[in-house]
């Protein structure tokens, strides 16, 4: 573009040094300001992730720049720039550009002299950009589709209006200060029921979706077949048709009001179930699905002292609802329930079901625990909290790709308009002469849109070819989509396209308002 510049300056006595030096002078001052940009969108960036990561992130608190790295990255785009700038130096002054200025100076305005390489080699990284942007966009797409499939599905339980509160008691062995924990919470749930605005209130050993149950083998037994001492269930655990294997959860009879866990069949805990009472327990859907697949399990006496330590045997009274414990994501697991006053837990997680509030309610519940033991700290939560913490994960997977996914379509899409802006600009006098010899708006339109749409097509082919290809490494952190999705590559591909075609129609649409007696006079 500058050929008629460095040939008058040439001619008028410019060494061919001096000119490379120029070149090297806008390469260098270009590549240090955008350099600085760089640095600054560096800093934020990564305060930006690391702010919307998700806590349990493995060492999440060491992510900062790191400087070894940055300045990496400043030198390498600067040493781009200026290879860049040699290049482009040593090209354009190659030859003897005194002896070359007559036909430079008559040539240089009414041709394209040098513009269909500069064109191709343009056109050629638009499609590299192209393949890459549709590469992010196809991954940014897919986690997006897991996000919403993850979201659709049913967890099992409320998750709105719930104020959790983490209550830790000393672990003690002797059953009389277990009895005397037992009813220091009882106390604590019916003075947390005396809350305004709180309508149900539950315990459990474990939330769902915040860290899983213990799991292990229970034994089906019926009473007389209680053996004596722990070392004779070694000999039935050998017996398959006996064992069984599920989660073990302690709760109340509020813990599954406060969650909405429907009741299947027969009932849950209830004022029968003191600690003198015989042991009780509710199972969950999924294990009387599979472990009973053809009976009724309510009135089966199971042992599952191997949990807790009582060889107690636990008698099934009632089935509820699967709940997703460990993800969304993730199949229910099958789940034994036992009660908290029957089977006494130091540490538990009060549920309360409140409209009012949040803020209000915690407060009054503090105010309890302290009025009832002042010594006992507390943590409190809403259960939505526990709930979005369980999707972090996925959300940050969607926003870190999806951010990356954004700035590459937005560098393709300047990336095309540059190319064909630069086209157009090349070729004022063509469209001129074919606007004067009566071409319509419509044949200028395209002409300059088929010219684009080539390396959009170029690109996308060898885009889709990339994603199918890279997307079956990322295959199992997807759910409820595969990684040949052809709804999320369809709809990528139809954005990168449209995007595209828009930064070709600006330029186009310009093209079509030459005037054709300017263009003649072109330069």
């Amino acid at each position: 573009v500058r050929e008629r510049e460095l040939a008058i300056r040439s001619a008028l006595g410019a060494a061919r040094g001096r000119l490379i030096r120029q070149f090297l002078t806008e390469a260098f001052l270009l590549s240090l300001v955008s350099g600085a940009l760089g640095m600054l969108g560096a800093r934020s960036g990564v305060a930006g992730i690391v702010a919307l990561a998700p806590a349990n992130l493995p060492r999440l608190s060491s992510v900062s720049i790191s400087i070894p790295v940055l300045a990496f990255a400043f030198l390498l785009s600067t040493a781009v720039a200026a290879g860049l700038g040699v290049f482009t130096a040593v090209r354009a002054t190659s030859g003897d550009m005194r002896g070359d200025l007559r036909e430079v100076l008559a040539e240089g305005g009414r041709g394209q002299a040098g513009s269909q390489g500069s064109q191709r080699v343009g056109r050629v990284i638009v499609a590299a950009q192209i393949a890459i942007t549709l590469v992010l966009v196809v991954g940014a797409g897919l986690f997006g589709r897991s996000l919403m499939k993850v979201l659709e599905v049913n967890p099992g339980f409320r998750v709105d209006n719930i104020v959790t509160m983490d209550v830790s008691l000393p672990w003690v062995d002797d059953p009389k200060a277990k009895a005397a924990q037992t009813i220091f919470f009882s106390n604590l749930i019916d003075r947390l029921k005396q809350i305004p605005g709180v309508h149900k209130v539950g315990a459990t050993s474990g939330l769902p979706l915040d860290g899983g149950l213990p799991d292990g083998m229970f034994l089906l037994m019926t009473q007389n077949e209680v053996p004596k001492t722990t070392d004779s269930f070694g000999a039935l655990f050998q017996q398959k048709e006996r064992i069984g294997n599920a989660d073990f959860c302690v709760a109340t009879d509020g813990y599954f009001q406060v969650l909405g866990i429907p009741l299947i069949r027969g009932r849950i805990f209830d004022e029968r179930d003191g600690a003198d009472a015989p042991h009780v327990a509710v199972i969950s859907e999924s294990l009387a699905r599979d472990r009973w697949p053809n009976q009724d399990p309510i009135g089966h006496t199971i042992e599952f002292g191997n949990m807790d330590g009582d060889l107690r045997l636990l008698t099934i009274v009632g089935i509820v609802g699967d709940t997703h414990e460990y993800g969304l994501d993730v199949p229910p697991r099958p789940t034994v329930y036992v009660n908290l006053f029957q089977r006494p837990r130091a540490a538990i997680t009060l549920t309360m079901l409140s409209e009012a509030d949040t803020r209000l309610v915690a407060s009054a519940a503090r105010g309890i625990l302290k009025d009832l033991n002042p010594e006992i700290p507390a943590r409190f939560r809403t259960f939505s909290q526990v709930y979005s913490a369980s999707l972090g994960s996925r959300r940050f997977n969607v926003i870190l790709v999806g951010f990356f996914g954004i700035t590459a379509l937005l560098l393709a899409t300047i990336g095309v308009f540059g190319v064909m802006a630069y086209s157009v600009s090349r070729r004022t006098r063509e469209i001129g002469v074919r606007v004067a010899l009566g071409a319509a708006t419509g044949d200028v339109l395209r002409m300059i849109l088929g010219q684009g749409l080539r390396t959009i097509f170029i690109g996308v082919a060898i885009g889709i070819t990339g994603s199918l290809a890279l997307t079956r490494t990322v295959e199992s952190l997807l759910f409820g989509v595969t990684a040949t999705d052809p709804l999320t590559f369809g709809g990528v591909t139809l954005l990168l396209v449209g995007a595209a075609l828009l930064a070709c129609y600006i330029p186009a649409r310009r093209a079509t308002k030459i005037d054709p007696m300017v263009a003649l006079r072109y330069e």
